[in-house]
């Protein structure tokens, strides 16, 4: 048999000088087929003449020549189904047995065409859900994340949390996902820098662009040295996961942070951008290096692109309601009693906020402002369906709510929930009250007037 073809060594920044896995490569090892494998010396043969991991050539290549389920997902990402609550409720009522008779998890896998490292979240060899799947199966039945919360957890220690069953049982004590408490809380005990930035919020720096510019020069070295972003954000005093918004691990800055530091060179995006952006599609968007060269290309930043432009070439609903304005419908009080009757069901089954836009004709950034993902209407839209229930605000609110302070809003539930309790409408009290407790200029102006002193 003729030779297994070479695959050029490169230099991509991965650990020790190896290169990385790339589709190429898969594509290689699948014509190799045992006989190539063993001729090339085994696995550890194929890894070492590739200059890759062997342990990562693992995870995509077997002995006998088949790739596994990771490799094949690989290959083949656009003909994987997305992962359902159905499957979930399938999946659960499989069982081991179940399990085992499909082939496994990989099994189970390739008959639903899912990726079977993606169903691995969700579903056990035993057939039990995992914390992830029953969180997802039972999102309403969870409670929020709380300071309180966070103050429990940082006293459990190691200890604690092994005597507890580890972190999957933590979050099921407490009822919280346990994806969401491993943002807060670590294997070890401690706190991560997400949980530590929670419990002293005003103690944080706001990052500065003369920060942007001492990170950019660290390099991956100086982050290192630091104690990666955690510690530079500890360092600096700045919440973690601001700081990922403008750095990333190897010590390049985000398109973000590029777009901060060169804010004045930066073109406003246009709706002749908009159409030729509709013209690139998937294929274009790549060749051009992705949605940040499509921003580098158009001197435009990044983030305000990606709320026009989708990855797959598509405009965002943002990005259509732009581009026909003309042709969109008035909100009107019918919507909101139409929408309020949908449910989180209804709106899941419409395509979310996006199904629900187009099919009722509305830009959806303003229906953003009147329903939300859960099924329940804002304040806005509730004080738009019942404007003659609401109160007038009065001298007296504006005294009651200068006294409350941030601490007093946030136990109050936000400005919204001050809105509901004093019954005044929340765009008005928005007009005279800030969410850090204090009166905004009209506010002050209105007191100044009661008092007959002059306004400022």
């Amino acid at each position: 048999m003729p030779p297994p073809a070479k695959i050029p060594r490169q230099k991509t920044g991965a650990s020790g000088g190896k290169a990385t896995i790339t589709r190429a490569m898969l594509q290689t090892w699948k014509t190799l087929g045992q006989a190539g494998i063993e001729a090339a010396g085994g696995l550890d043969g194929v890894a070492r003449r590739d200059n890759v991991p062997v342990t990562a050539l693992k995870n995509y290549l077997r002995a006998d020549g088949s790739l596994t389920p990771l490799g094949e997902d690989r290959l083949n990402p656009g003909g994987k189904a997305k992962i359902t609550d159905a499957m979930l409720q399938t999946w659960n009522a499989l069982g081991q047995a179940g399990i085992k008779a499909a082939g496994g998890l990989d099994g189970v896998a390739r008959r639903d065409k899912v990726p079977a490292g993606a169903l691995r979240k969700y579903l056990r060899a035993d057939g039990r859900l995992t914390q992830r799947g029953e969180d997802r199966l039972n999102p309403d039945g969870k409670a929020k994340i709380t300071d309180a919360m966070l103050q429990t957890w940082t006293t459990l220690g190691l200890a604690g949390i092994k005597a507890a069953g580890g972190l999957d049982a933590v979050a099921k004590q407490n009822n919280v996902p346990v994806t969401a408490l491993r943002n807060y809380l670590r294997a070890d005990g401690s706190l991560t820098q997400l949980g530590e930035d929670r419990l002293n919020p005003g103690g944080k720096a706001k990052i500065t662009e003369a920060m942007l510019r001492t990170w950019k020069a660290l390099g991956q070295a100086g982050i290192e040295a630091a104690g990666g972003l955690d510690g530079v954000a500890r360092r600096d005093n700045v919440p973690v996961t601001a700081l990922k918004n403008y750095l990333r691990a190897d010590g390049r800055l985000t398109q973000i942070g590029e777009d901060r530091l060169n804010t004045v060179a930066k073109t406003k995006i246009t709706d002749a951008m908009l159409q030729t952006w509709k013209a690139l599609g998937q294929a274009g968007i790549r060749a051009t290096g992705g949605l940040n060269g499509v921003a580098r290309r158009d001197k435009v930043p990044a983030g305000a692109l990606r709320k026009y432009l989708r990855a797959d070439g598509r405009l965002t609903q943002r990005g259509e309601d732009r581009l026909a304005p003309g042709g969109k419908a008035k909100i009107t009080e019918a919507m909101l009693q139409t929408w309020k009757a949908l449910g989180q069901t209804g709106i899941k089954a419409a395509g979310g906020f996006d199904g629900v836009a187009r099919r009722d004709n509305v830009p959806v950034t303003a229906l953003r402002n009147y329903l939300r993902a859960d099924g329940r209407l804002t304040q806005l839209g509730e004080d738009r369906l019942t404007p003659g229930r609401k109160a007038k605000i009065t001298e007296a609110m504006l005294q009651t709510w200068k006294a409350l302070g941030q601490a007093g809003i946030k136990a109050a539930g936000g400005l919204d929930a001050v809105a509901r309790r004093d019954n005044v409408p929340v765009m008005a009290l928005k007009h005279y009250l800030r969410a850090n407790g204090s009166l905004t200029q009209l506010g002050e102006n209105r007191l100044l007037r009661k008092a007959g002193a002059q306004p400022m």
